[in-house]
């Protein structure tokens, strides 16, 4: 009786926690922005690729949930985070392509992802040389206004002469849809015969003579399973230090996730009716802002209701909080003092853009708490792991750290960590400036940092 116990035992074990004989030869980990963007081209090369997702095929939490960020290009002179926007931009074309190509009609545009539309950035004078050299040989159409007088006259915006306005023209700068374009990326991944494995987290990741041993838990049925690669790309967000822990321990006390407040608002509908149609299309043209100012206040539009009225979302790049449970923190309340806040700051803007909408015309919807994954010196990583102080493990890639600013260029990401897996070459001055800039060569040296 007591053999068969344990035959039962041992079976029951083997079951729940199957190993695949098949060696995959790249798995990606993580299905939001950053991971579907590699996993995507990954398949444009026509590499063989897993995507494994703990999510459904639908997102309802996570860096890369919601139907909106700022996608914005300008930037100073040879600035990489206007290199990324605008390759994120070239590549989803070539997605769009790729999904279009043999269809009988174009099912796909890059008016599902991208609203184009003119981005207000305002500035304290204290910031006049950041703005000069942003401005100098600047090759992307912009207005500016240095004082209250060019404010009103460019832009009907009433200011103090202490501040200053820009706003950026160019197509696809505006917001992305993060939700559709990773409905997309999915599309593609599977158009090109890769797969993408839903509802599998990721429990432990370990290397063992030259092969990566993934253990995943299916979400739904709590059963395990072992799946074998040679190469993977770890595109977890927040997750990725607890992932990498028996990999690349040392990601973990380089990048700190934290928690951001994301308010949606929309204005009272009377008050908002009541509006001229030139005050709603001067509302609607001076969404998204970023006010430059120590926290941050940025805002878009996420959404128009039925009405054509906005949801406005709302928050503080730099009001961030620290995280006490990483599975709990996307259901988090905003408190009230929060609510509070974004309440004043889109009130403020309103009475900047001489827009009669005051605090009390200002209806809380709804909140969302999100997760920044912040690096020290806030730009992200794509990079390789290290095996000792300066050797590389070229089977192995880490894209993280997005600090709140991956969206506008997530393609692009996904371009170099697939590029660095498959150790392709792109010698252009830019590309190579921007893989110096997020890869190995700045890992090393924060490494070197951290131990001194």
């Amino acid at each position: 009786m007591k053999k068969l116990i344990l035959i039962i035992f041992f079976s029951l074990a083997f079951l729940s926690c199957q190993t695949s004989d098949k060696i995959e030869n790249v798995v990606v980990i993580g299905g939001g922005l950053m991971g579907s963007s590699t996993a995507w081209e990954l398949s444009k090369y026509g590499q063989p690729v897993l995507l494994i997702e703990q999510q459904d095929s639908i997102y309802t939490f996570g860096s890369s949930f919601g139907e909106a960020r700022i996608s914005r290009s300008l930037g100073p002179n040879q600035d990489i985070f206007s290199f990324l926007q605008q390759t994120s931009v070239s590549e989803t074309k070539n997605l769009i392509d790729f999904l279009n190509d043999g269809e009988l009609e174009e099912l796909h545009a890059m008016e599902d992802i991208y609203t184009t539309s003119p981005i207000t950035y305002i500035y304290s004078k204290s910031r006049l040389n950041e703005v000069e050299e942003l401005l100098n040989g600047q090759t992307i159409k912009y207005e500016y206004a240095s004082n209250s007088e060019e404010a009103e006259e460019k832009f009907g915006m009433k200011i103090s002469d202490s501040i200053m306005v820009i706003r950026e023209f160019k197509q696809y700068s505006g917001t992305l849809n993060p939700k559709v374009l990773i409905e997309k990326l999915h599309k593609g991944i599977s158009k090109s015969g890769n797969r993408i494995s839903y509802n599998q987290k990721v429990t432990s990741l370990k290397k063992e003579g030259g092969i990566y041993k993934i253990k995943i838990t299916n979400t739904k049925t709590g059963t395990d399973k072992i799946i074998l690669s040679k190469k993977v790309v770890a595109a977890a967000g927040p997750y990725n230090g607890t992932l990498v822990k028996e990999i690349a321990p040392y990601f973990g006390s380089l990048i700190s996730p934290k928690r951001l407040f994301l308010s949606f608002l929309k204005i009272d509908s009377v008050k908002y009716d009541m509006l001229t149609i030139d005050q709603k299309k001067k509302l609607k043209e001076s969404y998204p802002v970023a006010y430059l100012n120590s926290e941050i206040f940025y805002s878009m539009i996420e959404e128009f209701n039925e009405k054509d009225s906005p949801l406005l979302k709302v928050g503080g790049h730099f009001l961030r909080t620290d995280i006490e449970d990483l599975d709990k923190v996307w259901s988090m309340d905003l408190t009230p003092q929060e609510i509070k806040w974004s309440k004043e700051n889109t009130a403020d803007y309103f009475m900047k853009l001489d827009l009669p909408i005051k605090f009390s015309d200002l209806e809380y919807v709804r909140g969302y708490s999100c997760v920044y994954s912040l690096t020290a010196s806030e730009i992200p990583y794509v990079s390789h792991a290290l095996i000792n102080e300066t050797d590389i493990d070229s089977s192995f890639v880490l894209i993280g750290g997005m600090s709140g600013v991956g969206a506008k260029g997530s393609l692009a990401y996904g371009l170099v960590a697939a590029d660095l897996i498959l150790r392709k070459r792109n010698d252009s001055f830019m590309y190579q400036k921007s893989k110096s800039a997020l890869g190995t060569e700045r890992l090393i040296k924060d490494l070197k940092h951290i131990a001194n």
